[in-house]
């Protein structure tokens, strides 16, 4: 069914686009700070930190498709997505604050009442908010397809959606130094650190909370469903429906693309910056500054470039291409492993992170683009247009991926035997002047740095190839 108006005005597309800003610079401020926090700011346990981050994220990401369809089944009125993004962002804002107002962990006394408790607040503020964001986050991913019934204004609302990441980016960038400048105001302690955290934490996610409530504005949703499944036989569509089962196999078979929003903070912080707020943020800037070129090329050629390819085509495409500059950067390291900071070695890692940057923008917009285009498969196949449980599909691959690479770079410090010990002498290292790079102790933790930041992204870009590899005989 449609309404008298057949597509969104420039408005209602600006306050989508402000709302989808805001809700990015919160899970910016997860991304970007809370891992780091939780193991080198209050000194929680590499292994308990990646228990927290992918328990919590793996159950979150299970119950995914049950609220999407949930959702789904529960709506009165053609508005039901409306409804979600008008309650949602005051709570969620005040959740992100929430995962930062924890204590330190004494890791002299590993086993006391006080560290168990701040292990459990940590899991248990952290899954809320992973709750509270995904009754958001669904809505949000598909109201686009709900806010027009024109195939091309869907299309160029849909590759506008990287103006979410790049406000997500910039939040990213900026984090961790201002938490570092703030820090040494306060004394450039732990406890100065972990409240410059808070601080830092709080006012962004207010700003962030400010701009998500935007999206429910002044909108409507112009396209309603025809019949849909109940609750319990809308997951069968993860089942019936052919290209939503090729994009969320790929989804979980590329999960550790995740892998470089893990480990971004570490490297930064601990090869090139040394915890210096200035040096934090260059380099943050230059090496998320691929990510932010690929999110501006991805809006403007996205468009043409589903003119001329298929969307299935385009995601192959970018997953091969993708694999080529994250092997070279590891090479590079492997050929100067404590000169990566030289401006030579430098120019060739910035060009590199931004040709995988431009690949994963890219495949970010072309994944949307596949599963409205499962959307309207499942709508000629059926009459429904489920969108709720379709987009859960991508809320459940990020959040997957987010929990195995959370997972898998804990397993990998522990490997090294790198914890809550070593981190305190390695933060006193930079306390007295010394550069982690230039001290062979710690040349296993950089070089397991370089691994996580690029070879499991290219393992897992080949991974998502092989659900769409399929025998033209049949």
């Amino acid at each position: 069914m449609v309404s008298n108006n057949s597509t969104y005005s420039k408005t209602e597309r600006n306050l989508y686009l402000a709302g989808l800003s805001g809700q990015n610079i919160l899970y910016g401020i997860i991304t970007a700070a809370l891992s780091y926090y939780l193991q080198f700011t209050i000194c929680i346990p590499a292994f308990w930190v990646g228990v927290i981050l992918c328990v919590a994220r793996v159950f979150d990401a299970v119950k995914d498709p049950f609220i999407g369809a949930r959702m789904q089944t529960r709506k009165k009125t053609g508005n039901h997505l409306r409804g979600y993004l008008l309650y949602l962002p005051v709570p969620t804002a005040l959740a992100t604050i929430l995962c930062f107002a924890n204590g330190m962990y004494d890791a002299e006394n590993p086993h006391s009442v006080q560290n168990i408790c701040i292990i459990a607040v940590a899991f248990v503020t952290y899954l809320f908010w992973e709750i509270l964001f995904t009754m958001g986050d669904i809505p949000m991913t598909g109201y686009p397809a709900r806010m027009t019934t024109v195939a091309s204004d869907k299309v160029k609302l849909l590759s506008l959606r990287p103006i979410g990441s790049i406000a997500a980016s910039a939040c990213i960038l900026l984090v961790q130094p201002i938490a570092f400048a703030l820090s040494s105001v306060f004394g450039s302690t732990a406890q100065a650190e972990q409240k410059g955290f808070l601080l830092t934490v709080t006012a962004l996610s207010v700003l962030g909370g400010a701009l998500f409530q935007c999206t429910a504005i002044r909108s409507k949703e112009r396209v309603t469903d025809g019949a849909v499944r109940d609750g319990k036989n809308a997951l069968a569509y993860f089942y019936t429906n052919p290209l939503l089962r090729k994009v969320f196999l790929a989804g979980i078979l590329g999960s550790l693309k995740s892998m470089p929003s893990v480990v971004l903070s570490p490297l930064v912080n601990y090869y090139f910056a040394s915890k210096n707020p200035l040096l934090s943020l260059l380099y943050t800037a230059l090496l998320g500054g691929g990510s932010f070129i690929g999110m501006l090329v991805s809006m403007g050629i996205v468009p043409k470039l589903t003119q001329r390819f298929s969307n299935q085509r385009l995601f192959v495409f970018c997953n091969l291409f993708n694999v080529l500059p994250n092997i070279l950067i590891f090479l590079l390291y492997c050929l100067f492993p404590q000169s990566m900071a030289h401006p030579a070695n430098l120019c060739v890692l910035f060009i590199l992170m931004s040709v995988s940057g431009i690949c994963t923008s890219i495949l970010q917009t072309v994944q949307t683009l596949l599963i409205s285009d499962a959307v309207d498969l499942e709508a000629r196949i059926s009459g429904a247009r489920p969108d709720t449980v379709f987009f859960s599909c991508q809320t459940f691959i990020v959040k997957i991926g987010a929990g195995l690479s959370s997972l898998a770079a804990s397993l990998a410090y522990t490997l090294i035997h790198f914890s809550s010990a070593e981190t305190l002498a390695l933060n006193q290292l930079i306390a007295d002047g010394g550069i982690p790079r230039e001290n062979p102790n710690y040349a296993p933790l950089m070089t397991v740095l370089f691994f996580l930041l690029t070879i499991p992204t290219a393992i897992s870009s080949v991974g998502s190839v092989l659900p769409f590899v399929h025998k033209r005989n049949r």
